[in-house]
């Protein structure tokens, strides 16, 4: 939802700059809402990969792998934190 959002901004923006109304969100918060959909994406590859008929325990591993792996390589505030509770969760 949030991903079709973000792709529609422009042609919600530029009718806004013509009408001279107010945007609906500030810049920061269109990037806040990048690094969210950036963030879950990962998430969401895993989870369907997951949500296969035949997966098994050295597959869920390598899921939990790859998502940590995807949100390692982001800077955002966002993926650090969506980062830290499956780590701390794996290590107790």
């Amino acid at each position: 939802m949030l991903e079709i959002f973000l792709e529609i901004k422009p042609a919600i923006s530029k009718p806004l700059i013509d009408i001279k109304e107010q945007p609906i969100l500030a810049n920061v918060e269109f990037e806040t809402l990048t690094a969210i959909v950036a963030g879950l994406k990962p998430v969401r590859i895993g989870l369907e990969k997951l949500c296969s008929r035949n997966e098994s325990l050295l597959t869920a591993e390598g899921v939990f792998a790859f998502i940590i792996g995807e949100l390692d390589k982001q800077n955002s505030e966002f993926a650090k934190n969506m980062k830290c509770s499956p780590v701390q969760r794996i290590s107790d």
